[in-house]
């Protein structure tokens, strides 16, 4: 008994992970530049009116990173661009930003590559603040 102990316990462990409410959650489908497909993550998921953590991930063919961008982000048309920090050479840039408030936002991603350019716009539905 005492050595299936460990594997019923492992058992229920992953069970309760498994049975947890991830319906909330937002998916946000991907959108392309070049050659490259462009995914963004909200932390908190979905994302609250103000500051949240916006995760930028650029994959080139085969899913490598695409290499020497820069990736610029913005609320809305009104707010200034801030730049996403680079999280090593994998193609993932992030950021805090204040998103703005309402119930969705238009959240805009600057990728620039040498004298290259484009803005992709994701639209983002906000949670709503139980306070």
């Amino acid at each position: 008994m005492k050595k299936l102990l460990p594997v019923i316990l492992s058992f229920i462990v992953m069970n309760l992970v498994a049975c947890g409410d991830n319906s909330k959650q937002i998916l946000i489908p991907a959108q392309h530049w070049k050659e490259a497909d462009v995914r963004i993550e909200t932390h908190p998921n979905p994302p609250l009116a103000g500051m949240s953590e916006i995760v930028v991930i650029v994959t080139g063919l085969r899913g490598r990173p695409v290499q020497d961008l820069t990736v610029s982000l913005r609320g809305n048309d009104s707010m200034q661009w801030v730049q996403a920090i680079q999280d090593g050479n994998i193609g993932v840039y992030r950021r805090g930003i204040d998103i703005g408030d309402g119930e969705s936002v238009a959240l805009q991603v600057q990728l620039q590559q040498g004298t290259d350019k484009k803005v992709l716009i994701f639209p983002l539905k906000l949670a709503k603040n139980n306070t």
